[in-house]
């Protein structure tokens, strides 16, 4: 009998929670994540028919399932979650201190800080899949920043054979920047990876790698001084790269 009892309660727990981030899907007002979370654990509890059917559900699969498998989420839920939580606290925090009520201020305060940072720092940001408009822009960012470098050495290695007016590579530069685009336009990781140096797959020949590696080496650290926002892009990028690895 108690048993039974205890189903029930995480039974209408489930579904109170169901009904309520459902409802947070259409009104930031309400967190979805959470109440999904309780759903999934209530239902866990109560009903091994009603868990399989929810995690096999669209709602699951599109709020739920990455945080649960990867522990990461998407930066559209990350944001819907913070705005709500800030939203509900905000109001809380307004209202205490309308009142002078300041202890529980400072508490609520300093929750909002470790759910901020928890969110921020501790649960990964995964991106949604990538068009095809959105890798072919990476591409050509990819073959631009290679292309830029190039041309930086080129005009500093190769001051009398650079067309400085027209700005073109002298034939041997052209060639590597020739070579690199045709990596690029051929590379199968261009979804995953940021750079050709972070690749997995090393898809030069051995004479072309030592030659693009001498064009990093010297264009690498001299980059900022000619296109800062790309360099700081590239640093960013590269970081970022490097510690999802570690991850």
């Amino acid at each position: 009998m108690a048993n039974r009892a205890i189903k029930i309660f995480w039974l209408i727990l489930g579904f109170i929670c169901l009904t309520l981030g459902t409802v947070g899907v259409f009104l930031p007002v309400l967190p979805t994540v959470p109440f999904y979370l309780v759903t999934a654990f209530s239902f866990a509890k109560s009903s091994d028919r009603l868990h399989n059917w929810f995690i096999n559900t669209k709602l699951y699969k599109k709020n739920l399932e990455s945080f649960v498998e990867r522990k990461s989420m998407t930066l559209k839920t990350k944001l819907s979650i913070l705005s709500s939580v800030t939203l509900v606290m905000g109001i809380g925090f307004f209202m205490m201190a309308r009142k002078g009520i300041w202890i529980p201020c400072i508490i609520l305060g300093i929750v909002w800080i470790c759910h901020l940072g928890f969110f921020m720092f501790r649960i990964k940001t995964e991106c949604p899949p990538m068009t095809g408009e959105q890798i072919e822009k990476k591409r050509k960012k990819e073959e631009y920043v290679v292309t830029q470098m190039i041309h930086l050495y080129c005009r500093k290695n190769h001051k009398t054979l650079y067309d400085h007016r027209q700005k073109k590579l002298c034939q041997e530069c052209e060639s590597i920047a020739e070579y690199a685009v045709q990596r690029s336009e051929h590379c199968p990781h261009i979804k995953e990876k940021t750079f050709c140096s972070n690749c997995k797959t090393h898809c030069y020949s051995p004479a072309m790698r030592e030659k693009i590696r001498s064009v990093m080496r010297f264009s690498g650290p001299r980059i900022i001084f000619h296109h800062p926002i790309l360099a700081i892009w590239h640093l960013a990028c590269s970081i970022k790269q490097k510690k999802e690895k570690n991850d």
